[in-house]
């Protein structure tokens, strides 16, 4: 039997592990100045697709006020860290910004969000 909700632990994890390696990927190595228009976009669905992952590893059943606010938690510290010690530790050509935390922070809060809305049909 296929255990789901580990599928869905480990398609977090992997996830994660794809948002810190481009983290970790030198600015010059991808072609920033064509992204560079797109960035706050792409800070907002990069967190709203790690909320909403990371809320799905449980079961809707569980979805109390502690374990959301849990999640936000724990999703407002990985992209503190992703923003302000992987990019001003570990990288060189990126710099921390306040404003991608923030527009991280209201992605992943609005990817929890719509994954607590769709808990009926996602089960």
């Amino acid at each position: 039997m296929i255990n789901i909700r580990l599928i869905q632990k480990y398609c977090f994890l992997f996830y994660l592990v794809i948002i810190i390696t481009l983290s970790l990927t030198p600015s010059t190595f991808i072609k920033m100045n064509i992204l560079w228009k797109y960035d706050k976009l792409i800070h907002f669905f990069e967190y709203l697709i790690l909320g909403f992952l990371l809320l799905n590893c449980f079961s809707p059943s569980d979805y109390f006020p502690k374990l959301i606010i849990f999640i936000l938690i724990v999703t407002f510290i990985i992209s503190g860290i992703d923003e302000f010690i992987i990019q001003k530790f570990f990288s060189k050509t990126r710099n921390p910004d306040t404003f991608d935390w923030l527009i991280d922070l209201f992605g992943s809060s609005s990817g929890v969000f719509i994954r607590y809305l769709l808990r009926n049909f996602l089960s």
